[in-house]
Formats: C-alpha cells, structure tokens, sequence
C-alpha cells in the first residue's frame, strides 16, 4: 500500500553521459491545434435549455446538469445550504423509495455532483443503451423529490462529517475552503466557508429546505448537456417528455445583489490544529471567465505552476529547497475569480524566506516579459490539457457545460484557448501587473495552533452570515412516496450497443523489451509507460525508500540534457513527464498529444538508460519525501494506509516502509547499483490512445531499440506473502479531528482461479453506493463522509481493504460495523441478480477507465507489474460468463472471513481507546512512530 510518489522533471547540474538520440530534436515543436467542440442547442418550452454532443465511438452516455444556484444563494444565517440540498437531490423521489444513487447503479451508470460559488453542477454517466431510463431520472428528481425530515436529518449528518474530513481534520483544508474565500473576497457572498458550518448545518431547517428546493430547482434555471452515443431525434423526443414537461414556475428567482470591496492589501497569520509544515498563500481577485484578461491569468497560472519546467518548482523547490509542495486556484466566480498560490514549506524551512521568494517571482512576471520560447510551452502544455479534458464525452459536455452556466456561452472554452493563442509576452506582463499588484495582495501565513499568540484572532473570517437572498416560504405540497402500485417505473433498456474493446497488440524487440500498443480511440493523444521490474520490494534493507528515490533522481537529468532542460522539452510538447517506483516496479510516464509521442518516447529511454543521478540534487529529493511523510503523519488515514504494509507483511519486502532514517541511508552509488538493475528484457513499453500497433512499435524501436542490459543481473526477488496472524491495532494520533477505522485481510490476486469471484463479493462489500459500507456507515447512520473497500494488488500478494474516517466519538461503532460487513458476505450470499448488478457496476468502471488513454495504460501497467494476462482486461469489462452464486460464496468462504481481517484504529486515542478495549481486549497501542504505549 506503498504511496506512489509522483515527481514531475526538476532542474540539475549538467551531465557527463553521451548524448542519445533525444538530444538532436532541436527544434521547437509547433502550437498544438485542439478540436473545437461540435454541440446543437435547443430550448424546452419550459424554459430548459438542451445541449447535445453526439459521439458514436463510444458506447456511453452522459449527462451534466447544471443549476444556477451555488454558496452566493445560501440563505441569511444558513451556510452551506446549496451544498446540503445537492446531497439531497441523490435522495428518494415519488417513484423511486429507494434513492436516485442506486437507481442509477442498477442501470450500470454512475453519478456524482459539486457545488460551487454560483452553480451546482450533477453528471451522470450510463451505457448508451439506458439514454431514456437517465432522462427518466433526471426528469424525476426534478419533479419528484422527496424532502422530509428523515433525509434532511440523515444528508445533514453525511455533510457534517464531508465537513468534518475534507476540511478540518485536513492539515491544510481550511486554507482553500475558509480563509481564502473570506479575506478575498471582502464583503461578498462568496466570502462564506465553502460547505458552511457545524452551527449553520445544525440550524437548517426542513420548510427551509423545502422553499430552497422551490426557488432554485426549477426547469428554466437548468442548462443539460448530453454528450455521447445517442440518436437525436430520440433525445429530443425523451427530453422533451421527461423534462421539457415539468412545468415552469411563475414566480421570481431569488438573488442577492451584494458585490462586496475592492480587496485592499493584507497579511493575515492564521493557524489550526495539526499543521507539520507551514504553508504560505498569495491571493488576488482576478478576471471573470469571459474577461479578456482571463487568458493571461491562467497563462501565468502555467508558467508558475504547470509541470516541473514552472517557475515555481524551480525556484522555490529545486533551486532554493524553500518549498515541499506548490499549488494554484483559480476559483471561478461571475463577480470575478479569485487567483491564488499556496507554497507548503520545506522542513526546517522560514515563512519570511517564503515570501520573499514567492514575491519576487511575481515580480519577474510584472517587470520583464517572458520569453518566446517559454510562452509557446505553456500554452502547448494548456493545449495539451485541453485536449485531455476533451478526450471523452463526459470531458467534452464539462467543457461546453460550464462556459454555459458561467457566462452564458457555450463556446467559452474554444474562445479561451484562442485567446491564449493569441497572447504575445507584453500581454502576459501587462496582465501580471494589472492583477498581481502588491496593492491588492492577500498574503495568508499558516501555521500550528501551537504557535497561535495568547488571544490572538486576527485569522476569524468577517461574519457575512445576513448575506443571501430572501427566499420565498414553500408554498407547493410536499412529495411523497407513491404506493406500490402508482408508482410509474423506470424504462426498460435499448438494444445494447456493442463496446469496441481497445486494440492491444502485444510482441518483444531484439533486445528483448516487451511492446504493448493498445488503440482506444482516434483522439489524437498518446500515452507512453515504461514499467520496470523491481520497484519498493527490491529496495535493500535499511534503505526502504531507494526505489523512489531512483525514480525521482532519474528525472533531474539524463542523457546530456539537464533536468530543466527535459522538463523544458516535456512541456514544449504539450506534456507530462512522471516517475514513480511501485510495490513491484519501477515506471516512467509521459502523458502527450500523439503527434509528439515518438519524442516523449526517447525522453522516456534517456531516463532508463542514461540517468545521471547527479548527487547535489539527491539531498534536495530526499528532504521532499521526508517532508510528504510527516505531511501523511497528522492525517489518520492517509498516515494507516502509509503504514499499512508493515503492518500487513512484516519484514518481508514488502513490508518495507520508508521513513527518514531509511532514506538518510541510501547513497548515490545505492542509486547507481539499483540502475544496473534495469534491464530491457525486464521492461515493457505500453503506448495507449489513438496510436496503432505498427506507429507503436516504430516508435518503441527508434527510441529503445539501442538499449543493451549493462551491469549485473537483478537477483531474482524473494516471494512477500501476507502476515497470517490478525491483530487489533491503535495508533494513538493527539488531538486528531477524525479517527480513521481500517479492516485487512489477505486474499489470492489476479492470477488466482478465483479472482473473478472475489471482486464481485469486495463490490458487494464496498463498491460505491450499493456497498454494504456506504449503505451501513454513510446512508443509514451518517457516520462518515465516505466508506468503501479495495483490493491493494501485488505480484506475489494482496490485500482486500476496508476503510473510512469518522468522528473521534463514532470510532468504535464503526469498527464494529466494518467487520461486521466483512463477516456479512458470508451470511448474506449473493444471489444471481446481485452478480450480475454489481458485474455491471465493475465493467462500468474499468470502461470509464480504459476509455482514457492514461487511465488504459494505468490499467495495463498495473497487469504487467503484477506479472498478469492482458485478456483478463476484457474478463473485467465482461458482464457475461459470470461466476455463480456458489461459486461466489465459496470463494467468499475460502479468502474473506472476518475472524481473519486485522483491524486499525488510528486518532486521538483517548476519546476511544476504553471502549476500544472493551469490545477488543487484545487490542495493542502504539504511537504514530509503531512504538507501543502503555
């Protein structure tokens, strides 16, 4: 359950390789062309407004709805209001007793939403097949919604614990979804903590749920785009009898006219519980989307933050080793956006070090313009991106969607990336000086509560909770379920439109490298994975870690290009360019616009066959991992599922975790032997997206077909198999906000006879909203945000895990419900409807995966690592040939038993650890450190 350390190019020293054949590509590769979005537009008589992408090479449907209600609309003294109502719009309608959520799993589908300043935005993802039963449900819930008290009480609870886990048990969640919003935006609606408060959740009552539902959720305040497989004159048809013939209100929408102040300069010190690092922000309002000047903004964002070519890697990260981690926002928002930078701190790292820094970087962007050549990458990286975002057709009604609730035009995005094009370096600057003046700079310096001055409140956000709209008392009856025998039913299916799996082709070159070239569609994007046998378990003993290290070292310079100089080239060509070392390999990723894909691809070989590994960079990747550890230590589950490993495997390889002690250890000749290690007849090529077998394999050869094995054999890797002994664990995590509650076992892999089978019973168990995890700890008891089970898949081992966080006070419930789910698979067979349910649930899965091009490589990279068949790609996506019910339950009785499963308790333990004990005497307590304590 090793993390997989992702590090993007970094600059070094220059190198004394020879060079390769990536070093003659001199010239600058040409701005990349984005195909515009091809979409029709109707308007329903009720006010509706209907956009269609049509795409007849896939075999998916989806839908986007877009709402005109957003945080701005949350009513006076209710915060997070609009953010609550979109959980209750996947609750139960008239005709569906159930919920919206689990309609849509039944017909093999997907769902998903998220609110923002000014708009509420659901997707829907089906097979193509089920176009009217989604049109069906949209139009129900719209219709139909049930809004009662045992919902609202219910919803309220999940959103309470959202609130609780993604913001204030994180480290640095307030940063983004309190205090930046609140000094940005001054005096504006948007000024509110995004998702509101404990208090403001507590005071929402249901006539004010129910008058919010009236006011905002009507057919003329909703833009739906459809993209996908579909005939039109069908959707029309179905949009018009499911939606087009709700009616249209007469009354007014409720607005608030409030456009808050100028936002004058300001230093703000601000602290919360459980910070490791401290952080640093610059904030700006900035241009709305459709202002001219949004270009520059996020051309600036690009050439600050975008990839390891970005200033701010380089200044910040490499060169100074300031910073641990840089991120940007650019929050969209009618009355202007809100541009901001947020730096994480190296160890041992000053905030007055930081600014300065930062600044003067700022400053570089206001008093010189940027080259031409720098310019030309960003915006190929930003095309490269666009292209991504548009690869499939979920991505493409995103796009045209969101211009369209935004400012009204459906076309924005093709008009943003033509004004990027257009952008010359003396825009740029004039942009950077009009928008990140220091007149106008919020400055946020974030550190410990334990550093918090003696009645110090200088970081309490202004109270804007009188801002909002009036919203009008409900005045229509509410909705209940109908009786069984009125309820109208969901449309059966079409035809089934045959999926055209990915073309995989698979040989070796002389050298022995292994080619796999998958063709997933004629998107014009490539993605190309170099994956090498070895990864974390061949890291030496005492040096855990190495692997990693290895990975991230590889990209500050091969062949005799530094690491600027390949990060340079990555994004000229519109790219990405990745390492990281897995359980069981070690992989290189290049992410680019296909037409470039042979020049990723000698980039990629220079990094496997003449790596510098300079040593002055080396200190500087170790202090960033040691940092991402003690980031991972404050935060219960991410610190469980670091740790989980030797927990799970002991001192096997795979058990090896790395901390800063092991990684103090490994040298650079510990690198360089671990390089000799990498061998072609040991790796394989994976090309993926819209190249062909023969453009795959010409490109392979040209880039690999040089490369000779060097050095000593690897020793063959000793097999890592499971720890047999469960236990009951609790890291004791002072004054954590949330505990984290994890349940494993060991269970057979891919290669097992009865693989199929366990990933049926771990959908049951954990898969989405029909697991039994969601439905006991988030649905019916809302005890958790989120709760869902997976397996961590090894080549020699793996493990089937549940988890979730919840409440400190909530811990020891939850433990027992998780174990009990394990123990209910059991008790509670699956029946042959249920496999072929859940069968749907998974293929829907894997086909939204693999219709990317690097979510496919993804995919197969991860059958090569663990030494598994290509075909079981298309037994995965098969909902046919299914394993019956007995075979299922004897699999279940075989590999997944509760009495088995370790359990791992991790939070403040003092507000648990009784009760704990009582339930389970033999539970052992440690330290976050996995020393015991008393």
């Amino acid at each position: 359950m090793r993390r997989v350390l992702t590090l993007l190019l970094v600059a070094a020293s220059p190198l004394p390789h020879a060079a390769t054949a990536a070093e003659t590509e001199t010239a600058a590769p040409s701005l990349l062309q984005v195909p515009r979005l091809d979409f029709t537009k109707r308007a329903l008589a009720n006010g509706a407004t209907l956009y269609a992408i049509r795409d007849t090479g896939t075999a998916t449907v989806s839908m986007n709805i877009w709402y005109d209600v957003g945080q701005r609309d949350d009513p006076p003294g209710r915060g997070g209001f609009a953010h609550l109502f979109e959980h209750l719009m996947f609750k139960t309608t008239r005709n569906l007793p159930g919920t919206v959520t689990e309609a849509v799993t039944e017909i093999g589908g997907s769902t998903n939403a998220s609110t923002l300043f000014d708009y509420t935005d659901y997707y829907m993802t089906v097979p193509a097949n089920q176009l009217q039963a989604m049109l069906w449900i949209e139009g129900e819930r719209l219709r139909n919604l049930v809004v009662d008290e045992q919902r609202l009480q219910s919803e309220r609870e999940v959103v309470k614990e959202e609130l609780r886990q993604r913001i204030l048990s994180q480290p640095y969640g307030r940063i983004l979804y309190m205090l930046l919003p609140a000094f940005t935006f001054d005096g504006h609606p948007y000024g509110r903590p995004i998702g509101g408060s404990i208090e403001d959740l507590d005071r929402a009552a249901l006539a004010d749920v129910r008058a919010f539902h009236q006011a905002f959720y009507r057919p003329d305040n909703a833009i739906f785009v459809v993209s996908g497989n579909f005939d039109p004159r069908q959707l029309d048809e179905w949009a018009d009898r499911y939606i087009g013939s709700i009616a249209r209100p007469t009354g007014t929408i409720p607005r608030d006219p409030a456009q808050g102040r100028p936002v004058a300069a300001r230093t703000i010190d601000a602290y919360a519980p459980g910070v490791p690092l401290p952080a640093l922000a610059f904030s700006w309002r900035a241009p709305f989307a459709d202002d001219t000047d949004a270009a520059g903004i996020e051309l600036i964002d690009a050439l600050l933050t975008r990839g390891a070519a970005a200033r701010l890697r380089r200044g910040l990260v490499d060169e100074r080793g300031l910073a641990s981690a840089i991120t940007s926002y650019n929050l969209p928002a009618r009355d202007g956006h809100a541009f901001s930078l947020v730096v994480t701190l190296a160890k041992d790292r000053t905030l007055a070090d930081a600014e300065a820094a930062l600044a003067a970087e700022i400053a570089r962007l206001r008093d010189a313009p940027v080259s031409a050549a720098e310019l030309d990458a960003a915006k190929n990286g930003l095309f490269g991106d666009a292209l991504a975002r548009r690869e499939t057709a979920r991505g493409r009604a995103y796009e045209l969607g969101g211009g369209a609730i935004l400012a009204s035009d459906p076309h924005l995005a093709d008009r943003r990336l033509a004004a990027i094009r257009a952008m010359t370096p003396a825009n740029v600057q004039r942009v950077a000086r009009k928008w990140l003046s220091e007149a106008h700079r919020i400055t946020l310096r974030y550190r410990d509560e334990a550093e918090r001055p003696a009645g110090y409140t200088g970081d309490r956000a202004p109270d804007l909770s009188a801002l909002g709209p009036t919203i009008p008392p409900v005045s229509a009856p509410p909705v209940t379920i109908a009786d069984a025998a009125e309820r109208a039913a969901i449309p059966g299916p079409a035809a089934a439109i045959a999926t055209q799996p990915p073309q995989i082709a698979d040989r070796r070159l002389a050298n022995g490298l292994r080619v796999v070239v998958a063709k997933s569609s004629d998107v014009p994007l490539a993605s190309l994975k170099l994956v090498i046998d070895g990864g974390d378990a061949a890291d030496p003993a005492g040096q855990s870690g190495r692997g990693d290290l290895a990975a991230a070292l590889a990209l500050k310079g091969a062949g005799r290009r530094t690491g600027d100089q390949i990060a340079t080239a990555m994004a000229a060509l519109g790219g990405t360019i990745a390492a990281s070392s897995d359980a069981d390999a070690t992989v290189f990723t290049a992410n680019v616009p296909a037409a470039n894909a042979a020049a990723a691809a000698r980039l990629l070989a220079d990094l496997a066959i003449a790596p510098a590994f300079p040593e002055d960079a080396l200190t500087g990747i170790r202090s960033q991992q040691v940092s991402g550890i003690a980031v991972a230590r404050k935060q219960p589950i991410q610190h469980v599922v670091r740790t989980l490993p030797q927990i799970m495997f002991g001192d096997t390889p795979y058990g090896a975790v790395p901390t800063a002690d092991s990684l103090a250890a490994v040298t650079r000749d510990s690198i360089v032997a671990a390089q000799q290690g990498w061998h072609p007849e040991r790796a394989t090529l994976i090309v993926s997206g819209g190249l062909g077998a023969d453009e795959g394999y010409r490109i392979a050869e040209q880039a690999f077909g040089a490369w000779k094995a060097g050095g000593s054999e690897p020793a063959p890797r000793p097999r890592a198999t499971a720890a047999a002994a469960p236990r009951i664990i609790a890291i004791d995590m002072p004054g954590a906000a949330q505990t984290a509650v994890i349940a494993a076992l060991a269970t057979p892999g891919r290669s097992d006879k009865d693989w199929l089978a366990l990933r049926l019973a771990n959908a049951r168990l954990g898969g989405g909203f029909q697991g039994w995890l969601t439905q006991e700890i988030r649905a019916k008891r809302g005890l958790s945000y989120s709760a869902g089970s997976l397996f961590d898949l090894r080549r020699d081992a793996a493990l089937l895990m549940g988890a979730t966080q919840t409440k400190n006070e909530s811990a020891v419930e939850v433990a027992g419900l998780m174990l009990d789910q394990f123990a209910r698979l059991g008790r509670e067979p699956m029946d042959a409807a249920r496999i072929t349910e859940r069968a749907a649930f998974l293929a829907n899965g894997v086909s939204n995966q693999t219709e990317r091009a690097a979510g496919l490589a993804t995919y197969l990279a991860a059958l090569v690592a663990n030494d598994t068949p290509l075909d079981l790609l298309a037994a995965e996506q098969s909902v046919e040939a299914l394993p019956a019910p007995e075979q299922v339950a004897a699999a279940v009785a075989r590999h997944i038993r509760a009495e088995r499963a370790t359990l791992i308790v991790a939070g403040d333990a003092a507000q648990w650890i009784d009760a704990l004990r009582a339930r389970f005497p033999a539970v052992e307590r440690i330290d976050a450190d996995g020393k015991p304590l008393p």
